[in-house]
C-alpha cells in the first residue's frame, strides 16, 4: 500500500520548513503569501490530507457529530435525517448516521463506536429499555447529546426535540368533532387504555410529563384528552390495537370493520398504520367519505395519488431535525442547550377523505 503523504513530505516539495508547512495547512500562524501557495500547490500534487485524528486529539474537536435513529428506511426518519444532515453541514459539522433497528445492543455498540471516533456530540432516538446504561455513561463523561422525538426515565435531564404527539392527534380528533362525529375509532400500536395512561388523560394528569412516555402513547393520550375535552364518553371497544406492520394494521382495520361498528370517523396515529388502514376500509367496500370520515398521518406520495386525497397530520419531520442539530451544536460550541424540551406542532392538512356528518 502506498505510504500517506506527511506534511515533511509537502515541506520538502514546497522548499520550506516543516513549521512552515504545518502553519499553512493548519491555517494557525503567520506565513507569506509565496510560502502559502507554494505549500498549498504542493500539497494538492502530492494528494496530502490532513489526519483527522492527530488533529482531534489535538484540538479536542473532530467536527462530526453522531447520528442514531431506529430505522433510516422509516420515512419519518429518512425526512428527520435530511434535515439534521443539512443544518449540519451547513454548521460545518460532518455527519455519521447509524441504524439500530430498535435493538438495545445494536444501540449501546454504536454510541461506543461513536464515542471511539471522537464525535463532538450526539443526536439519538433512543430505544426504550429499562436501563439505557450506554447513553448515561457517555452523558455522564460530557458528551453532548439532544435527545430526538423520545426520551425515557433516567432520561430527565438531557435536552429533548420532539414533534408534540399528544396535540399531533388531538389536532385531527378535534377536526373530526367539530364535523359532528362522536364515534371516532383510533390505529394505534399502543396499548390499551391501563392505568398509567388514564392518569395521563386528564384524569389528575393534565400537567403531567407525557414525554416519558412513547410516542404512539401520546398519541393514544391525545385521543383520550381530545373526546374527555369535547364530554364525549370514551369507548374501549372503538380503540383499536395492531403490531406495527402495513399488513397488521389492514387486518385489525378489517376485522373491526367486519363488526359493522357504529362508527363514522377513524384516524391512524402512524405513517404505517395510515397505510394499512386505508387498505382496511377500501377492502372492506367502503367509500371515503361517504361511509366513513377518515385522517391519516405524515404526508406520503399515496395519500395525494388516491381519490380522494387523503388528510393527514403532517409531522414537521425535516424542521424536527435541524432543530435537533442547531440545539446540539449550541451545546458544542457554547455549554448552552436551551429549552430542556423544545415540542414542535404539527400540522393538519384537509384533503377529502373527511367531511361533516
Amino acid at each position: 500500500m502506498a505510504r500517506a503523504v506527511t506534511i515533511i513530505d509537502v515541506a520538502r516539495a514546497a522548499g520550506v520548513s516543516k513549521s512552515a508547512a504545518a502553519r499553512v495547512l493548519a491555517q494557525n500562524g503567520s506565513a507569506s503569501d509565496v510560502t502559502r501557495q507554494k505549500v498549498l500547490e504542493a500539497a494538492d500534487r502530492l494528494g496530502y490530507r490532513p489526519n483527522q485524528l492527530a488533529r482531534a486529539m489535538k484540538s479536542g474537536a473532530t467536527n462530526t457529530i453522531g447520528i442514531v435513529v431506529p430505522d433510516v428506511a422509516l420515512p419519518f426518519f429518512s425526512a428527520v435525517l435530511r434535515g439534521l444532515t443539512d443544518t449540519a453541514r451547513a454548521a460545518g459539522f460532518e455527519v455519521l448516521v447509524s441504524n439500530t433497528d430498535n435493538d438495545a445492543d445494536i444501540e449501546a455498540r454504536s454510541l461506543e463506536l461513536l464515542a471511539e471516533q471522537r464525535v463532538d456530540g450526539i443526536v439519538i432516538a433512543p430505544v426504550f429499555q429499562a436501563e439505557p446504561t450506554a447513553l448515561l455513561r457517555l452523558a455522564g463523561e460530557g458528551m453532548p447529546i439532544v435527545l430526538l422525538d423520545r426520551r425515557m426515565p433516567g432520561l430527565e435531564e438531557l435536552p429533548l426535540v420532539s414533534v408534540d404527539h399528544v396535540d399531533a392527534t388531538e389536532r385531527a380528533i378535534n377536526a373530526l368533532l367539530a364535523d359532528g362525529h362522536r364515534r371516532i375509532a383510533l390505529v394505534t400500536e399502543a396499548s390499551q387504555v391501563d392505568s398509567t395512561l388514564d392518569g395521563f388523560a386528564l384524569r389528575g394528569g393534565e400537567d403531567a410529563d407525557v414525554s416519558m412516555l412513547r410516542p404512539s402513547a401520546q398519541r393514544l393520550v391525545g385521543y383520550l384528552r381530545a373526546l374527555t375535552r369535547a364530554g364525549v364518553d370514551i369507548d374501549d371497544e372503538l380503540i383499536i390495537s395492531t403490531g406495527y406492520t402495513t399488513g397488521e394494521s389492514q387486518k385489525a382495520v378489517e376485522e373491526f370493520l367486519a363488526g359493522d361498528p357504529d362508527v363514522t370517523a377513524i384516524h391512524a396515529t402512524d405513517t404505517v398504520l395510515s397505510s394499512g388502514t386505508y387498505r382496511g376500509i377500501r377492502s372492506r367496500g367502503l367509500s371515503l367519505p361517504d361511509d366513513l370520515s377518515f385522517i391519516g398521518f405524515d404526508d406520503q406520495d399515496w395519500t395525494t395519488m388516491v381519490q380522494p386525497a387523503v388528510s393527514v397530520i403532517e409531522q414537521p419531520r425535516q424542521r424536527l431535525g435541524a432543530t435537533a442539530t442547531t440545539t446540539l451544536v449550541g451545546i458544542i460550541r457554547g455549554g448552552t442547550t436551551g429549552p430542556r424540551r423544545q415540542m414542535l406542532a404539527a400540522e393538519l392538512l384537509v384533503r377529502g377523505s373527511a367531511a361533516p356528518l
